[in-house]
């Protein structure tokens, strides 16, 4: 188990806005498991990548 401050949070929550509600959960489920992967242990960087990672496939680019 691990905690997060509210900063975390948000950084995580912003993130999902701009997530079809449909990807949400997967989009969170991909967080957790980076974290727990990560031992629990992680700071506001490994969280940011976490973050990245976690959208990556999930926001469909334009092709404008």
């Amino acid at each position: 188990m691990f905690a997060l401050s509210d900063s975390q949070l948000r950084t995580i929550s912003n993130a999902a806005d701009g997530l079809p509600a449909e990807k949400r959960g997967v989009y969170l489920d991909r967080i957790v498991a980076w974290l727990k992967f990560r031992g629990g242990r992680f700071i506001d960087r490994d969280l940011d990548d976490a973050v990245r990672l976690a959208l990556r496939g999930l926001i469909q680019e334009s092709a404008a």
